[in-house]
């Protein structure tokens, strides 16, 4: 397995930062020289494949697509490329989130909260006008957007929605995995309501029911939910019904122990779609 995951660091121009990238590369990969293959760009790329420092699981998507592979699916042969995120500060949050905002604030204590830079629109065209060219060049990959996917957790589901959306020219589906949406709901709502879908998109979303992430506000697991749940109705109506699906697990809690679980539902239905 390891000569199939390719690990290195890359140049962010946009950002004027580096980052390393993991690259999961398929059981034929090197067996089968003349087959190209679907790439999905996923965040939170140190999670992937190996167990998270914060709850201690990993997604397992090598684990998962390998075994999905050799039950003799060919179809899930998937090129991951896997972004790290930014542990610098905040920065994860600046770089996830398209917008200026203020997360964590709490109302009865107006000063308590964390400012977001909004650096999403740098980051995401880092992906899509840096980063996948390389990938394309360097690697058997299908370039088309048919075949070109994006997907992430928490804040990271938050800028791979968005992503999805702006350059839906690029990517054709999207996996939203317990999307943040708590503290950026009103602009990613105007944001759906203005965006141009020039071409089909489909989202899936999935979110659980006990998705605390700060023990100190008892009330973000009903605003995940909540959020969650009318942006995906708000998701059904710009793209429609057949294009925008929202799966719940209404016990799970915010941690890679659900989202790997949850990857192969992701991955079976982009497979198929």
């Amino acid at each position: 397995m390891d000569e199939r995951l390719i690990i290195r660091e890359t140049r962010i121009p946009q950002l004027r930062r580096s980052r390393t990238v993991r690259i999961y590369l398929p059981p034929d990969y090197f067996s089968n020289q003349e087959r190209r293959y679907p790439v999905l760009y996923m965040q939170d790329g140190q999670n992937l494949f190996e167990p998270s420092v914060l709850s201690g699981y990993s997604w397992q998507v090598d684990k998962t697509l390998d075994d999905l592979f050799n039950m003799g699916s060919d179809k899930y042969g998937f090129i991951v490329v896997g972004i790290d995120s930014n542990t610098e500060g905040t920065k994860r949050l600046d770089e996830y989130c398209p917008w200026q905002c203020r997360i964590y604030e709490t109302p009865d204590d107006p000063w308590n909260y964390v400012l977001v830079d909004g650096e999403g629109d740098d980051y995401s065209a880092y992906i899509v006008d840096t980063l996948k060219p390389a990938i394309d060049e360097e690697f058997r990959t299908l370039s088309d957007r048919e075949h070109t996917l994006v997907a992430g957790s928490s804040m990271g589901g938050l800028i791979s929605l968005y992503m999805g959306l702006k350059y839906n020219g690029i990517f054709s589906k999207v996996g939203a995995f317990s999307t943040a949406l708590l503290f950026a709901y009103d602009e990613m709502a105007d944001f759906i309501s203005r965006v141009e879908i020039e071409n089909p998109l489909r989202v899936w979303m999935y979110v659980g029911g006990n998705e605390v992430t700060d023990p100190d506000r008892p009330d973000e697991a009903r605003g995940f939910l909540n959020t969650n749940i009318s942006i995906s109705k708000l998701l059904q109506e710009k793209l429609g019904p057949e294009n925008a699906t929202l799966t719940v697990d209404p016990l799970a809690t915010h941690s890679e122990e659900y989202w790997r679980v949850y990857f192969r539902k992701f991955i079976k239905w982009a497979a198929q779609a």
